[in-house]
């Protein structure tokens, strides 16, 4: 399954196929999971203190191993590899820009 059917397979599970997210992987083959989780909750603290309209959705492993940590914007499905806490951030204000 290609990466992007499996992000929307994901939304839809969590019945969030309408919304505009930050989706980050904390799948444990491509980077240590402690590291993808800590982007996780600094980009849902930022979201929570900045961003009205975007959300922040942890998923389980994306298969895009070796690149992590891994997010992605939905419902753009772009993908960026090695994000950093800074990064998230200004991926969630080009999300929140766009509304």
């Amino acid at each position: 399954m290609g990466k992007k059917r499996k992000l929307a397979k994901q939304m839809r599970k969590r019945d969030l196929e309408e919304e505009t997210a930050l989706v980050i992987c904390v799948g444990k083959r491509c980077c240590d999971r402690a590291e993808s989780r800590a982007v996780a909750e600094a980009a849902c603290a930022y979201a929570r203190e900045t961003h009205a309209h975007a959300r922040v959705v942890t998923v389980g492993c994306l298969d895009i191993c070796k690149k992590g940590p891994i997010a992605a914007t939905y419902p753009a499905m772009k993908f960026e590899k090695h994000v950093s806490k800074k990064r998230a951030r200004k991926l969630l204000d080009k999300l929140e820009g766009r509304r």
